[in-house]
Parts: C-alpha cells; sequence; structure tokens
C-alpha cells in the first residue's frame, strides 16, 4: 500500500469514523437514532473502535516500523476490529429489544 493511500485511510477514518462518533458521545444523536432508547454511546464506541484499528494498522506502515512490528500491529487491529463487530451485536440486542417492547405498547404483534 502507498503512502497516499494510508494517509487516505487515515482521513478518511477520521472524517467518517471519528467524527460522529464522537458527535455521538458527546450527546447528539442523528435522526434516525433520535425514536430509540438503545444506548446511542455503543454505536459510538465501535465507530471509535474501527478507528483505532485503522490507526494501529496504518501508522506503523506510515513510520516505516519493521514487517515484525507491523504484522504485530496488524493483530492488534484486528482484535479491535473483533471488539467493533462485538459492540455492534450488543446494540443491535439491546435495538431489537425496544422495537419489540415499542410494537407492543403500540398493538403490534
Amino acid at each position: 500500500m502507498s503512502t497516499s493511500q494510508s494517509w487516505g485511510l487515515v482521513v478518511g477514518g477520521a472524517v467518517f469514523l471519528l467524527a460522529p462518533s464522537v458527535a455521538v458521545l458527546t450527546g447528539r444523536r442523528p435522526c434516525f437514532l433520535r425514536g430509540s432508547r438503545a444506548p446511542a454511546p455503543l454505536l459510538s464506541a465501535v465507530g471509535l473502535c474501527a478507528y483505532a484499528a485503522v490507526l494501529v494498522d496504518e501508522i506503523p506502515r506510515l513510520a516505516g516500523a519493521s514487517p515484525a512490528v507491523r504484522g504485530t500491529c496488524s493483530y492488534v487491529g484486528l482484535g479491535l476490529m473483533g471488539t467493533a463487530v462485538g459492540l455492534f451485536i450488543l446494540y443491535e440486542t439491546l435495538a431489537a429489544l425496544d422495537r419489540r417492547g415499542r410494537k407492543r405498547r403500540w398493538g403490534g404483534k
């Protein structure tokens, strides 16, 4: 991967992952989350884990680290992505319980 591609991942991750995640952590909710009582900070934690995985994987490449260091950082990034997937599954489970509860309140099945 070239240096410009690595910088593109870091900058793109900051725009598309970091900024919305920090906004949700500070209390702002996107319109599609406003009606839900599911914990929105879990979604921001998913975004932060994914961005941390990008940083852990790309910074050693940009710094010109040895292959052993890059391999270790790739494993750490993989662990962070696994954590992000686990948090997303937890969020979806809690959101499904909320959706099911709302249907019962409004007379749905």
